[in-house]
């Protein structure tokens, strides 16, 4: 496995345009690590078909969480096909996606993310930057995720709870022009969640404990997010230049799980193998595209892969993303899962604690960061983006 080096262990500033090195970004922390030359094949990333994961089999389902283990220990990432998402679905997702990002300026604006608490809603092209050697990241996104206030989600009727009293207004923010686009994500989103819980319950499975553990102990009511993505085709003279072709730079992802719709046929998705080498990892119709995130990884003591992708759209064509981002419940209080024979790599954490403190940095322009800046970092609190 190649190292990886904060910046704070000396690696000298200068590597950020070497190309020995990638750049990426863990949450908020800028990261380094060596990228290995070599034209040796990779091979792809693993494809889990999850048709029989309702199985009355007890075998059934264990064979499926060994894939599943295999597939985080070796690379972080996975095809996921027989999810039960229907053709139909994908397509009219992507017909929304569509409709979305072809409104006016205006119209998309009056969702910016800065209008809202929560950092949720609409980014333009070129408001976020992943990798030091680009001029920005070429794509435009909308995020949305959990509430308790909107109806789609079921607040009470999963938890059983009033919504919290300190909640005043919605956490995420939508077009009013485009009462259609919320309609199109809650049909998509209200599909995927629970299919990213069934996930979970084989995740739990792979590690031999109960296969309701984790959903029962930190995913009552889950922090979610989903982020539409639209990449702009890269003019053909501007194809190899990686500093107008980064559509979305290095990064691994903070949450738990991610689950990626992307558009079929348009290869534009990159990981970073553990050997270092950047592997393609092709559109396929009718799968999503899963990978490890830093919260399961950090629960599992580093045995699975937080693995480092980009996004670099050379096809000529629009492309359109969907990922579903699941972490645990804010409240939850998580150990590490250590061997006997294991050192402890990480320290045990709260879910809402340790993501607020990615969360402010990476959007540092924003009016919440902005409005704790000058608040001590061990006093930051989740409820700061529920205000």
């Amino acid at each position: 496995m190649t190292e990886v080096l904060p910046p704070s262990q000396g690696l000298p500033t200068d590597k950020t345009q070497s190309d020995d090195y990638v750049f990426f970004h863990s949450g908020s922390t800028p990261t380094y690590r060596k990228v290995i030359k070599s034209t040796t094949q990779i091979t792809t990333i693993p494809t889990i078909d999850i048709t029989n994961i309702d199985s009355p089999d007890s075998s059934i389902r264990n064979a499926l969480a060994q894939e599943l283990y295999d597939a985080c220990v070796s690379c972080g990432f996975f095809y996921l096909k027989g999810h039960g998402m229907t053709e139909e679905l994908l397509a009219e997702t992507f017909d929304v996606l569509k409709r979305f990002f072809a409104l006016d300026f205006d119209s998309k604006m009056a969702a910016h993310v800065q209008k809202n608490p929560a950092i949720r809603g609409y980014e333009p092209m070129g408001e976020t930057k992943m990798d030091p050697k680009t001029k920005q990241d070429f794509k435009e996104s909308y995020t949305i995720g959990d509430c308790p206030l909107e109806p789609e989600q079921k607040y009470t009727e999963k938890t059983g709870k009033a919504p919290p009293q300190n909640l005043k207004r919605p956490q995420n923010i939508w077009p009013s022009s485009a009462p259609w686009y919320r309609e199109g994500l809650y049909s998509y989103y209200n599909e995927v969640l629970p299919v990213s819980l069934k996930l979970v319950r084989l995740l739990a499975l792979s590690l031999k404990l109960d296969e309701d553990k984790f959903l029962e102990d930190f995913f009552k009511f889950p922090i979610t997010g989903m982020r539409a993505l639209h990449y702009p085709p890269v003019p053909p003279e501007d194809k190899e230049k990686d500093e107008l072709n980064i559509g979305l730079g290095a990064h691994a992802d903070f949450s738990y799980l991610t689950l990626v719709l992307q558009t079929p046929t348009l290869d534009a998705l990159e990981v970073l193998s553990p050997t270092g080498q950047w592997i393609q990892v092709p559109a396929i119709p009718n799968t999503l595209v899963c990978n490890v995130g830093q919260y399961l990884e950090r629960q599992t003591n580093g045995k699975f892969l937080a693995a480092v992708h980009r996004v670099r759209n050379k096809t000529g064509d629009e492309r359109y993303s969907l990922p579903f981002f699941l972490t645990m419940d804010p409240d939850a209080q998580v150990s590490v899962l250590v061997d006997e024979k294991e050192n402890k790599k990480f320290e045990d954490f709260n879910v809402g604690d340790l993501y607020i403190k990615k969360v402010l940095p990476a959007r540092a322009k924003h009016p919440t960061s902005i409005k704790y800046r000058d608040v001590p970092e061990e006093e930051w609190k989740y409820e700061f983006l529920l205000e």
